[in-house]
């Protein structure tokens, strides 16, 4: 009976395996790696350079959102979540 089992390894150590699977007569066979898909671009990079000019606008003319010195992280996060 055959069985059949991938593994997965760097490139560097597949020499040796080619060697350990000769002498212990196994058959090593080569399956190029999946190409990893490149992540989707939400904006361009002059977009994002204008959302940075803007919020650099905002932060000097004081439209900025302060925790109060009283307040928990966790009040402050409900009320920003609640700002909307």
């Amino acid at each position: 009976m055959i069985r059949t089992m991938q593994i997965s390894l760097p490139q560097s150590d597949a020499s040796f395996l080619r060697k350990l699977s000769a002498n212990m007569g196994w058959t090593l066979r080569t399956v190029p790696a999946k190409k990893v898909a490149m992540p989707k671009v939400e904006m361009t990079e002059a977009e994002y350079r204008a959302k940075i000019e803007k919020s650099s606008e905002q932060g000097a003319s004081g439209n900025v959102i302060a925790m109060q010195p009283d307040e928990t992280g966790a009040q402050f996060i409900n009320r920003l979540l609640c700002m909307r």
